[in-house]
């Protein structure tokens, strides 16, 4: 016995009345039909177990229990896959004569309208059926969707297999093909009452459905779609399948549609019968006519299909409305590529559907008759699993002969198709669901592109990345060109860039939102939106309402840089250029495979026809402004890509930004050398003109054009923007003559200038004759040449020095500018100074380099150029900016001297000094303190002192020199104990110590050692005393006197040590004049006494006056005004 698994139970019929009828008396082995009066009657029940014809068959495949039943009866011999057709002739035809006459029976319209009477009244189109005629089972069984009642479900279950045996029993089919059966023959089959034809008409009509009416095709398609839910109602596919069933599919239940899926996942096996597979594809044929033919499909589908208004644009006033499986297809699929959900059931089905159009070109009608020729002249012996669609791909790229002119080898209208159903299909979507690429390329995949997810075009993607590499194969590369050819030709094939430009593709180049429409592009329309959105990729920058979007700007350029691979990739070349290519860069097929083609069209660039010449003209332009289109550094570069700008991909970025992520990181240790001689070289190349940096052309073009206007080579451009720059911030202009965007872009090509001295043509043309005397062995990257020869200035010609000069001023401007520096610190710019403007951000990283956590190589560059600030007031704009009016008023001669000698020393001697006499403005005194608390640090950069003190320091303070890093004051406190004990006689030495120790008594931040040891004492005892002018000091100074307050040891130690050192340099250096005195008396940390005794001598004084009275004589007036 069969088990049909979970398929539904009948139950009994509710009276005996309607038992009887299913087994009233068979009189010459035809049931007989009484008269509806007679129906009352009792008689006794006839059943089939028991009639001549059958009984035999029943007792032989029928168990007991379905004796009495003959609903049992019939399934038992008629569904079950081992009995149907192992039953006697005499039996079927029995069989076949009980059931037909039993649907006629209007006793059984009224048993129908018992069991089903609830239903019955919903359905007045199956009320109103004539009786007797059985048509209202039919029209039942045609709503039964509608149908919610379990047993009168269940009741047309079993009907079903009765109804659909005969074509004559279905609703409306008589009426609706009549014609179509006389016309094409369907109807004249021998014995059309004999077992073996049922559903032989149906299935007649089936295969000619494109030649049918519309009436008819609507009635095929309906049975289909109601034999779609158990394979036993599709009786020519039953019988063809069921021992194919019992090998591949016996463990699977029917309903559903579930045996069909089996049977198609299985549909290729080489045991399949022909009979079975010939028979499945004629179904899934009548699937592309109406995709609820697919039941598994249907269900799994059909909330989503309603809720995306899947089948609005069928036409309503219409009287069929099947919709096509292409139409479903072609509309979810829009819908998942637009980010919306679908159900995971469905994409599933969807995904199946997709698979079998893929897989066996026959499911799909239309190519077939379109592609006849073709397939029978190019491709006859190929097979199945896509092969053949295969290899009408490869017969729509066009081949080149050398010397012969181009030819098409396939119809315009096969290639039509050809192109329909790969977009049905998504081709681009998932590589998995083609079992020809999938089978080629699998390997390469699992090794190449292991992490990336199946789907949204993903591995496809990552195979054209990786189609030059060693483990790729031929087979696999040959089926990627022969999806990539089409892919290029229709926009919405390539996943990402759909879903990503999607949108602007129709606001920006006019496509139609109808994208699941077959009939929305013309045939040369794909090309043309892509064209149409690399323009704009392109020249974003002229209007911002014109910008794509920069996740579509990044997908348009990864699409060109595949299509690098061959010109057949790029429409727009291959047209114009079709005899060019056949005529002189035909010699080798590695041409097309390795991208030389574009290359020998460029060489031969004067050779070719006037169209080729445009169109390679225009490619060559879009090189040199996306420099990553050159195949040899994207080559040398995609692993450096991965790895360094690995969140630029995955955000999207565009190759610009890609292109700077690789500058940025060409010195890493890490770089691969030919990825960083390659980017260096590309630098090289974009001096040639401005324009050649597209970020640079795009963000400075209107500038250029108004301020360095004639001028073209990049170098001459930056110097004369940054000459602007620097003239409106020298002079306080109220606006910028440059804009901020290109100001912006101007500091990093001013960083990058400095990254190599071969990036500044200007420099590297004065300083060629000192870099070979003078840093002849040194490597130009890493700026390591500029720094050679700024370590030698002294020594350089005076060209080349004034060069270097104005290389060090522009840095220290904007440390931008600064490659050594900003490469050194971007992490830490990143973590303490982002929010700082240019001028700021080199004191803000000064401020955080005693941290624990800084960074140790930033803290080095930042030493590096705070000694190289200190050598002229022109280097530290931000001094000069704070003590502007101070230098004037104070150091005119000072001035006058830089003029000379260009080394301004003497501008911050001549601030130190009026610093230590409390003299400067509250902001030049503030950068004073900051400034002098960073020389007492690092020694060095106190050039006064490391001049004056050399030999000191080298001899008495030798273990306490750093040579490149701070010293941490060490140097400083060596000096001063040194002075204490009297070992320092060199007087200009003593003279710089003292002037240090006076600074010093200003406050206690200028003395970084001893602000360390005194800085809790300070925050407890000294926390409302406002630093500056002395305060802080003060304060600590009376809490050391006051017997009641108890300073930490260490601060006790180092205060006491302080004011014995400021005692003993007074009397070193005494004052060289009242001023001197003054600030020595002010400043000191006992000025109070002085105070004190001052007050008391003027006390004493007028004490006397008041108690001696005059002193001298007395004098008449008259005497007074002689």
């Amino acid at each position: 016995m069969r088990d049909d698994g979970d398929a539904p139970k009948y139950h009994p019929l509710p009276n005996q009345a309607n038992q009887d009828l299913l087994n009233r008396p068979v009189i010459g082995g035809v049931p007989t039909v009484a008269p509806v009066k007679a129906f009352a009657r009792k008689r006794e029940p006839i059943k089939i177990a028991k009639s001549e014809e059958c009984a035999e068959d029943v007792r032989t495949f029928c168990g007991k229990n379905t004796k009495t039943d003959n609903f049992a009866v019939l399934d038992c011999l008629q569904d079950d896959d081992k009995a149907a057709g192992e039953v006697s002739e005499t039996c079927q035809h029995f069989i076949w004569q009980y059931k037909r006459d039993l649907t006629t029976d209007p006793r059984f319209d009224e048993a129908a309208g018992q069991v089903c009477k609830e239903s019955l009244d919903k359905l007045p189109e199956c009320h109103a059926q004539e009786k007797a005629t059985g048509q209202l089972i039919s029209c039942m069984i045609e709503h039964k969707a509608n149908i919610t009642s379990p047993n009168c479900k269940q009741f047309l279950v079993k009907m079903e297999k009765i109804i659909f045996s005969d074509y004559r029993l279905i609703y409306k089919f008589t009426d609706a093909c009549e014609s179509d059966v006389e016309k094409l023959s369907c109807g004249r089959l021998a014995g059309v009452d004999h077992p073996s034809s049922q559903g032989l008409t149906i299935n007649c009509l089936s295969k000619k459905i494109k030649m049918l009416t519309d009436q008819c095709k609507h009635e095929i398609l309906r049975v289909a779609e109601l034999q779609s839910e158990d394979y036993h109602l599709d009786r020519p596919l039953f019988y063809a399948c069921r021992e194919d069933r019992e090998i591949f599919c016996r463990k699977t239940p029917s309903g559903g549609g579930k045996v069909f899926k089996c049977l198609y996942r299985h549909k290729f096996e080489k045991s399949m019968s022909q009979e079975c597979r010939t028979r499945l594809i004629l179904r899934q044929k009548l699937m592309q006519e109406d995709y609820k033919v697919n039941k598994a499909l249907s269900d799994a589908c059909q909330q989503d299909i309603v809720d995306h208004q899947c089948l609005k644009d069928l036409q309503p006033g219409g009287s069929f409305k099947e919709a096509k499986m292409a139409t479903i297809l072609l509309c979810l699929e829009t819908v998942i590529k637009d980010g919306q959900e679908v159900r995971p059931e469905c994409v599933a089905e969807l995904n199946d559907m997709r698979r079998a159009l893929l897989e066996d070109y026959e499911v799909s009608p239309n190519l077939v008759m379109a592609c006849s020729v073709e397939i029978q002249t190019e491709c006859e012996p190929m097979e199945k699993g896509g092969r053949t669609l295969h290899c009408l791909m490869d017969l729509a790229r066009t081949k080149r002969v050398n010397g012969e002119k181009p030819k098409e080898r396939i119809s315009s209208q096969c290639k039509a198709e050809l192109k329909a159903l790969l977009k049905e299909a998504d081709v681009g979507e998932n590589y998995e669901l083609d079992p020809a690429m999938h089978e080629a390329c699998a390997p390469v995949a699992k090794t190449l592109c292991h992490d990336q997810a199946p789907g949204d075009g993903n591995v496809i993607s990552c195979l054209m990345q990786n189609i030059e590499n060693n483990y790729m194969n031929d087979v696999c590369k040959e089926r990627l060109m022969e999806i990539q050819y089409f892919i290029a030709r229709d926009f919405s094939l390539d996943p990402r860039l759909f879903k990503y430009c999607r949108r602007d593709a129709m606001t920006f180049c006019h496509a139609s939102s109808k994208w699941h429409d077959q009939n929305n592009l013309a045939p040369d329309q794909g090309p043309l939106l892509f064209s149409c959105l690399y323009r704009h990729v392109k020249l974003f920058s002229l209007d911002p309402n014109l910008q794509v979007s920069r996740s579509c700007q990044f997908e348009v350029r990864r699409v060109m840089h595949q299509r690098a691979i061959s010109v057949e990739l790029e429409p727009r070349i291959e047209r114009p250029c079709l005899s060019d290519l056949a005529s002189m860069c035909s010699d080798s097929d590695n041409l097309e495979t390795k991208g030389q083609d574009m290359r020998c069209l460029q060489d031969h660039f004067k050779d070719l026809s006037q169209e080729c010449r445009w169109a390679v003209g225009n490619f060559t332009q879009d090189e040199d402004e996306d420099p990553t289109l050159d195949r040899m550094l994207r080559d040398a570069c995609s692993p450096m890509i991965k790895q360094f700008c690995s969140t630029l991909i995955s955000d999207n970025a565009d190759p610009g930004e890609v292109m700077r992520c690789l500058v940025d990181n060409k010195y890493d240790p890490k770089m691969a050398p030919k990825c960083r001689a390659g980017v260096e070289h590309h630098q090289i190349i974009t001096l040639e003109d401005y324009r050649f940096s597209l970020k640079f052309k795009e963000s400075c073009k209107d500038d250029v054009a108004h301020q360095c206007r004639g001028m073209k080579k990049k170098a001459d451009v930056v110097s004369c923007l940054s000459k602007t720059v620097r003239d409106d911030i020298l002079q306080d202009a109220s606006s910028h003559r440059i804009s901020e965007r290109c100001r912006a872009e101007l500091r990093y090509q001013l960083q990058q200038r400095s990254s190599n001295i071969k990036l500044d043509p200007d420099l590297e043309e004065m300083c060629s004759n000192d870099v070979q005397l003078l840093c002849a062995n040194v490597s130009p990257g890493k700026s390591q040449v500029i720094r050679c020869l700024r370590e030698h200035e002294k020594s350089l010609s005076k060209g080349c020095y004034e060069k270097v000069f104005d290389r060090e001023k522009s840095e220290a401007e904007d440390p931008n500018n600064d490659f050594l520096l900003m490469t050194a610190c971007k992490r830490m710019i990143k973590r303490h100074c982002m929010e700082k403007s240019p001028r700021e951000m080199f004191r803000c990283l000064r401020h955080y380099k005693e941290d624990e956590d800084f960074d140790d190589k930033c803290k080095k560059v930042i030493i590096l150029r705070q000694r190289m600030r200190v050598k002229d007031i022109h280097l530290n704009p931000n001094l000069e900016k704070a003590c502007h009016q101070d230098m004037k008023k104070f150091c005119d001669e000072s001035i006058a001297a830089s003029k000379q000698d260009a080394i301004e020393a003497n501008y911050l001697t001549c601030l130190r000094g009026r610093f230590a006499r409390r003299m400067l403005s509250t902001s030049c005194a503030d950068y004073m303190g900051e400034l002098i608390k960073e020389m007492a640090l690092d020694y060095k950069q106190d050039v006064a002192l490391a001049n004056d003190c050399k030999e000191e320091i080298n001899t008495l303070c030798l273990h306490d020199k750093a040579s490149d890093d701070e010293d941490g004051g060490q140097v400083e406190e060596c000096l001063k104990d040194k002075l204490k004990q009297q070992a320092i006689t060199n007087k200009d030495c003593v003279r710089q110590i003292v002037r240090v120790l006076y600074e010093d008594r200003v406050d206690v931040q200028v003395d970084p050692v001893l602000h360390k040891a005194c800085s809790l004492d300070i925050k407890h005892y000294c926390h409302e005393v406002h630093r500056g002018a002395g305060r802080q000091m003060s304060c600590l100074i009376a809490a050391l006197e006051n017997d009641k307050v108890r300073l930490q040891k260490p601060c006790r130690d180092m205060l006491s040590n302080r004011v014995k050192m400021w005692e003993y340099a007074v009397k070193v250096a005494p004052p060289d004049d009242m001023s001197d005195l003054f600030v020595q008396i002010t400043s000191s940390p006992v000025r109070h006494h002085f105070f004190a005794a001052f007050l008391s001598v003027i006390g004493v004084i007028f004490i006397f006056g008041l108690c001696c009275g005059r002193v001298t004589k007395r004098v008449k007036r008259e005497m007074k005004n002689r």
